[in-house]
């Protein structure tokens, strides 16, 4: 059973209290009809990703700086959140009352959420983490109780299967699945959104290669603190020194235990103009084609917005050798590699 991070500070105790007394209401109200109580919470889920990439937006419109992706990843999870209410909609049909609650509960959440991303981001986001981790928990009740009771297993409605690109035969449980699968990737978009905005020294995360660099301790900084997206569907967020949910899933998918996020962009650091970083990349990924290696597309993306984000690429199944080598050869002054333990480190070349 999915279990919830560890709270670590005040903050952190603060929105885990919120969500399980939130979670105590639910299971009152509506014990086991998860597919009554998915139509409901779906809803409010829907909510803190428009509020985070609206307030984002604003913010970068007064300040004039870049979002560094956020408002795609907050807004595409508001979406995602919608198009889970849009399916379980078709499953249970919501009754008045609950369509009441709906309206109170939305109005209501919103105001609430608003002023906490305001004044609060960081608990904003680690409160969303923990509604994720909750999500995923009822999620997997869900499961068990349909596969207990196959009469339950309906057959997947058409909005579920043209946005999930399930098959024609799919069934609730497959439904059930992919649903379960986003909202554990929102929980860990949501918890190291958290962990970025406390900013915490990761430098131990940073693997003794070399002994001696010549690396700029400044760029280094900026390497360990960096959001790497991972443009999988839907997105998720590497970060140094953190434990990757989303990167064990993706390590299940393609039978692998290893991988590094790669680039071309900027070599030594020295900001390039477009043409040539497009150009440097095309050959990178050419090479990863006449590997056959598995990749996804990705960004690194800077915090402190020294310089635009860098398209990337998760390389996976690669080796550190390798991966070090083709940073080598693109002359990068790190890499980003992972092993089994899907924890990030950042690796100097230099």
């Amino acid at each position: 059973m999915h279990q919830h991070r560890t709270p670590e500070n005040i903050s952190d105790h603060i929105a885990l209290i919120i969500t399980k007394t939130l979670r105590f209401f639910a299971d009152t109200f509506f014990a086991k009809r998860y597919g009554h109580r998915a139509v409901v919470l779906e809803t409010v889920a829907a909510v803190p990703g428009m509020v985070g990439g609206m307030w984002i937006h604003l913010t970068c419109l007064r300040k004039m700086q870049s979002d560094r992706g956020w408002i795609k990843i907050l807004l595409d999870e508001a979406e995602n959140e919608r198009m889970h209410l849009m399916t379980f909609i078709e499953i249970a049909q919501p009754k008045w009352y609950e369509r009441m609650i709906i309206l109170a509960a939305q109005a209501i959440f919103w105001n609430f959420y608003f002023l906490l991303y305001v004044f609060f981001p960081r608990t904003a986001h680690r409160l969303v983490g923990y509604f994720e981790d909750e999500a995923v928990i009822s999620y997997t009740s869900y499961y068990e109780q349909v596969s207990s009771d196959l009469t339950l297993n309906v057959d997947a409605p058409q909005i579920a299967k043209d946005y999930w690109n399930l098959p024609n035969d799919a069934k609730l449980l497959d439904v059930i699945k992919v649903v379960r699968a986003d909202e554990q990737k929102h929980a860990d978009v949501n918890h190291g959104r958290a962990d970025s905005l406390d900013k915490p020294d990761r430098l131990t995360a940073i693997k003794k290669e070399p002994n001696f660099t010549k690396v700029n301790p400044v760029n280094i900084q900026s390497y360990t603190d960096a959001n790497y997206h991972i443009y999988d569907k839907p997105l998720f967020v590497i970060n140094i020194g953190v434990e990757s949910s989303g990167l064990n899933k993706l390590y299940e998918k393609y039978g692998v235990n290893e991988a590094a996020v790669l680039t071309a962009y900027n070599p030594m650091s020295q900001e390039t103009n477009d043409n040539d970083n497009k150009k440097n990349n095309k050959q990178l990924e050419i090479i990863l084609k006449d590997q056959k290696l598995s990749y996804i597309r990705a960004e690194g993306i800077c915090p402190d917005n020294k310089w635009p984000g860098e398209e990337s690429f998760l390389v996976l199944g690669l080796t550190l050798n390798a991966a070090k080598d083709l940073g080598t050869k693109f002359k990068q002054n790190a890499i980003v590699w992972s092993d089994h333990s899907t924890i990030s480190q950042l690796i100097l070349l230099r």
